[in-house]
């Protein structure tokens, strides 16, 4: 089969222009003379010199209908046959009838000196294409052959464009078109073979956990770089027998033979993991490569291909929702009702957003000295209509994996700064405070966010507070000079910035100070082990010490009790938030606070 190139078969009309573009190379035509005169032949060879030394013509001869037929069956090339009708053997009446069996493209022109109404009509109901008559006007014979062959160059022209669009269609049905590997159809053919042989195999369905993140992120283009580097690195694990095909956006199957052993295919998917490793080093970009393979071994023995397909996809899915990453699971029956409920919440979060079911709550923020009210957090909750109040943690990920975290943080980016504009124009006396809102990469990364927060920034909605944008050292880690060329311009732009959930991740010191932030936040987990735990307090007291040495101020998240704030006030931390102050609130029960304190 033809190997076409897959980027010219994206639609009707590039194929079509495809099909328009291809062209059958420039040869003289070949025109088979079949009479029994040889003073023909000489004729021929003098009145026909200039189109037979320019290469236009190129003719062969035959005695009669029997040598025709013998040189036609050894050559394809001819396109146009000048025949006499009476010669000895097999005459011309004959070989009209024999030529459409041979190729029925072949057009005949029939030169003879019996050019009566009666003969002409004969050998045009036998397939002569036109009759000349003899002695020939040569003049008339190189118009009628010129003719004569436009009209089976065209012809063929069509078939080979036939013939081209049909070896298209076949390779489509079988094989991707940006990556050219097989496609489910062709996999789905190496199953059911192994099954009717019952043959041993096992087959892998394996997803880029990030890649969605990275198309929303990076944009197709690059996202479809990323993609091409990565089936050149599952191809570099695998044997000769074995077949990657592609499924899906992010999804890749793998059929792999004579495997048996569950010890076997773990092998094999922990080497697939370490090859799941996203990077452009034209672009330094690199994102978390964590990879969800699902198994389906040949001992299921499902009759079905699709069954296997299927197993092996429910495994994926519920590898999908562990909680670790890089996960490898074989399919079990009983995966079957979490991986659906997993997929009826996505649908739900795409549905939820439409349907505007998500809230902003909001968490106070406090100096730690004289207990003011200095600013709030706003943290996004969905108000599922039959599931309730769905907490972030089951949520957000989900969000993040489909690249729905971009519409919904800008959402929660503009609604709390319109309901925080609102406040002030209510409460002018308690403000300036800040506003904190929590991004993620693919927010920061998305390449009109910027125009976003410039919208917000000319709506006039920031006037009287200060917006404070949070990011995790996590996602500095993984892109840190596109981060960073981002967060310089948002503090050209006026607007803070606030490193959150900072000592959980890898940080990295150099990075740290060269960044425009302004606020240090200090996870969690340290803080409740605070008065119990020396090593924990040691952490705190070095993260406070590095923040000011970097003229930081410091909030720390999750603070519980009195105990913790006295601590924390004895190490120079600025702020706090949690619990002991107030959980995160919605729009009334913040509106009452400021009532309050009023």
């Amino acid at each position: 089969m033809t190997n076409f190139p897959a980027q010219s078969l994206s639609s009707p009309t590039e194929l079509k222009l495809y099909l328009d573009s291809v062209t059958i190379p420039f040869t003289p035509a070949c025109i088979l003379v079949v009479d029994d005169e040889p003073e023909l032949q000489r004729l021929i060879e003098r009145r026909l010199k200039p189109q037979i030394e320019t290469g236009e013509f190129q003719f062969l001869f035959a005695n009669n209908g029997m040598d025709a037929l013998d040189i036609l069956r050894s050559n394809s090339h001819i396109s146009v046959i000048l025949t006499d009708l009476n010669m000895p053997g097999m005459d011309g009446w004959a070989l009209l009838e024999q030529i459409p069996k041979i190729d029925p493209l072949l057009k005949a022109i029939v030169v003879s000196a019996y050019g009566d109404i009666q003969n002409i009509r004969t050998a045009m109901n036998r397939g002569a294409f036109d009759f000349l008559t003899k002695p020939i006007n040569f003049q008339d014979l190189i118009v009628t052959i010129r003719k004569t062959l436009d009209i089976v160059t065209n012809s063929r022209l069509q078939k080979q464009q036939l013939k081209t669009a049909v070896e298209n269609l076949q390779y489509l049905a079988l094989y991707d078109k940006l990556t050219g590997l097989p496609n489910q159809n062709h996999v789905l053919e190496c199953i059911r073979s192994a099954v009717e042989h019952q043959l041993d195999f096992a087959l892998f369905y394996l997803a880029l956990d990030r890649f969605k993140a990275i198309r929303y992120g990076y944009g197709k283009t690059l996202a479809e770089k990323f993609l091409i580097q990565e089936v050149e690195r599952i191809k570099s694990c695998l044997q000769p027998c074995d077949i990657l095909a592609r499924i899906w956006k992010d999804e890749f199957v793998l059929f792999l033979p004579n495997i048996k052993s569950e010890i076997v295919a773990l092998e094999k998917a922990s080497k697939l993991h370490q090859a799941f490793k996203l990077f452009m080093p034209e672009r330094r970009i690199t994102a978390s490569g964590n990879t969800s393979i699902g198994i389906a071994l040949s001992s299921l023995l499902y009759e079905q291909a699709e069954d296997f397909l299927r197993a092996a996809d429910t495994a994926m899915h519920y590898a999908r929702i562990q909680s670790d990453k890089n996960c490898t699971v074989f399919f079990n029956p009983e995966m079957q009702v979490a991986v659906l409920n997993r997929l009826q919440l996505e649908s739900d979060l795409e549905i939820g957003l439409e349907n505007q079911e998500f809230q902003v709550y909001y968490q106070p923020i406090y100096n730690l000295k004289n207990r003011s009210l200095v600013g709030f957090e706003a943290l996004v909750r969905w108000q599922h209509p039959s599931r309730g109040l769905i907490p972030p943690s089951d949520f957000i990920p989900l969000a993040e994996e489909t690249g729905l975290i971009i519409p919904l943080g800008e959402w929660v980016l503009r609604e709390s700064c319109r309901q925080f504009s609102c406040w002030k124009n209510q409460f002018p006396e308690q403000f300036p405070l800040s506003l904190s809102v929590n991004l993620s990469g693919l927010q920061i990364l998305k390449s009109d966010f910027s125009g976003l927060i410039d919208d917000i920034i000319e709506s006039n909605i920031l006037e009287g507070f200060s917006l404070k944008l949070e990011i995790t050292e996590s996602i500095l880690m993984e892109n840190p000079e596109a981060v960073t060329q981002y967060m310089n311009q948002f503090k050209s732009r006026k607007i803070q910035l606030v490193i959150d959930d900072f000592g959980t991740g890898y940080s990295c010191l150099s990075y740290l100070q060269s960044l425009p932030l302004d606020t240090l936040k200090i996870d969690r987990s340290f803080i409740m082990n605070i008065n119990y735990n020396p090593k924990s307090l040691d952490i705190i007291k070095t993260l406070i010490t590095l923040a000011h040495s970097l003229n930081l101020d410091v909030v720390a998240e999750g603070v519980e009790t009195e105990q913790q704030i006295n601590t924390l006030n004895d190490l120079g931390c600025e702020y706090g938030q949690g619990y002991y102050f107030s959980p995160p609130i919605n729009v009334d029960n913040v509106t009452r606070l400021f009532q309050k304190n009023s």
